[in-house]
């Protein structure tokens, strides 16, 4: 089977989650079938970091047309391990900002869609083969497959990774010659729905947790019923893996007493946040909120832990939630730290292993990567009981026999800031049946164990040939892991 990805990230190319989600499943899918990944080149050609298996060398010339203008594109072909790669490259495919500024951004997304169908036309030439499926990798994404099913009688599975409900005027589409494309149905008003046409022309839609599927089934999904499913994503546990730590030789206490003498704090109990400083979808100010409360004693029980509490949160993002971080920290400087910016992997790593538990307070999240590395580093986390976290964390008091970290209601400050002084009272008391490390165990366990890439993909194996289970309108079922 020849499985073709569209998509926009890609490493090295990250702008969020989705870089890692199609990388990492592009990966695990090529040990039993042959993938080639289709993106815009983003500056690649220009900045080659090493990233890729040799130097991208061009596979052919052809030429689009957008409105009333021809365009040159260059196609490069290079590989990533074991994956063939192929880089659109153009004066509009290869600026380096992926989303941004959002004129440029639709121009690069039009410029994609019309260059996809070229490659494959070549290809066919060139190598008398065509993919078996498209799969579609969010609504950037999603005229480029509408067009390869038509012209080619390729299907195509659309994966939204999260829903933006993403419109584009049907002026737009005109002017660039993308009439066929519109149909009435997606219409609200002159305004064209992106995802809606993705979900009525694919041949498969899916998302990327149960939860997700069942939170969104009612406004979305349920529209599509009959071909819509859900793929759990994975995590990679080689490489969020406690061994390769830089001080693997200590214990989690004494790694942690590293990391906040490093950040000017004494030691003690140390919540970890990572990620986007966001309150529409992270909920930082839901954390940012709790962590108050706990500190000015409004939580029961908060008087007789907050001396010992510590926060560190790392990120950057909206500027009233990093200028409210610094206010707390500067209100609260023994016990909170913020570091605005984004550290890398490694270093991020190393925060897992050391910190005792990690906040993941969404108010949505169709599937979440943070509370995975977390457990597979051995760092229990608090989350919120929606998406993904729902589905892969398995609560102290609903499962106490087989949990691997606490969920709470959703933009729910008090909650959240119930269950850290939950959490430190446990720290705090020895944990005389080793709760928490037991824990910490199952954590890594129930990850690679349930959530790893190779079993997502054999489950879009499953979704390629048609033979995955669908959600069905008329029945409510759990499913197992």
């Amino acid at each position: 089977m020849l499985i073709s990805m569209a998509t926009f990230e890609h490493l090295p190319v990250r702008v969020g989650g989705l870089a890692e989600a199609v990388t990492s499943l592009g990966e695990a899918l090529s040990k039993r079938e042959n993938v080639m990944i289709f993106m815009p080149a983003h500056g690649l050609l220009q900045d080659d970091d090493g990233s890729f298996t040799h130097k991208p060398v061009k596979y052919c010339d052809f030429r689009i047309m957008v409105g009333d203008r021809i365009f040159p594109v260059t196609v490069y072909n290079t590989e990533r391990k074991g994956v063939r790669i192929f880089l659109f490259s153009n004066e509009v495919l290869d600026h380096q900002q992926v989303y941004q500024p959002r004129d440029m951004f639709i121009a690069k997304m039009v410029h994609f869609t019309k260059a996809v169908p070229g490659l494959i036309n070549i290809m066919l030439k060139k190598e008398q083969q065509k993919p078996d499926v498209i799969h579609i990798n969010d609504w950037h994404c999603v005229f480029a497959g509408g067009l390869v099913k038509k012209y080619f009688k390729i299907p195509f599975v659309f994966t939204i990774h999260r829903l933006c409900r993403e419109r584009i005027s049907v002026h737009e589409l005109n002017e660039v010659n993308l009439s066929e494309l519109v149909d009435t149905r997606y219409l609200e008003g002159d305004m064209f729905n992106i995802e809606k046409f993705g979900g009525h022309h694919s041949d498969y839609l899916t998302t990327v947790s149960y939860s997700y599927l069942n939170e969104e089934w009612r406004t979305f999904f349920s529209t599509f019923e009959g071909k819509t499913t859900y793929v759990w994503n994975g995590t990679d546990s080689e490489f969020w893996n406690p061994e390769l730590l830089e001080h693997a030789n200590l214990s989690r206490k004494e790694r942690r007493k590293l990391i906040l003498k490093e950040n000017g704090l004494d030691d003690g109990i140390l919540f970890f946040n990572v990620g986007r400083l966001d309150a529409e979808q992270k909920g930082i100010d839901v954390l940012l909120k709790a962590f108050e409360m706990i500190m000015t004693g409004e939580v029961p029980g908060s008087d007789q832990v907050k001396e010992k509490m510590r926060l560190i949160l790392l990120g950057s993002g909206d500027h009233h939630l990093e200028n409210e971080a610094r206010r707390l920290e500067h209100q609260f400087p023994e016990n909170m730290k913020t570091i605005i910016a984004y550290l890398g992997r490694e270093t991020t790593r190393e925060y897992y292993g050391a910190s005792d538990f990690c906040l993941v307070p969404s108010n949505f999240e169709p599937f979440g990567l943070v509370q995975l590395e977390a457990m597979c580093m051995e760092c229990i986390p608090i989350g919120s009981r929606v998406g993904g976290i729902n589905d892969t964390i398995l609560d102290l008091h609903d499962f106490p026999e087989e949990s691997t970290g606490r969920l709470v209601p959703p933009r729910n400050s008090v909650a959240l800031a119930r269950a850290m002084v939950e959490m430190t009272q446990i720290s705090l008391l020895n944990d005389q049946f080793q709760q928490l490390d037991k824990m910490r165990r199952r954590g890594r366990e129930h990850v690679i164990k349930n959530f790893n890439w190779d079993k997502a993909a054999e489950r879009y194996i499953q979704v390629y040939k048609n033979m995955a289970t669908i959600k069905l309108p008329f029945v409510s079922y759990a499913e197992p892991y």
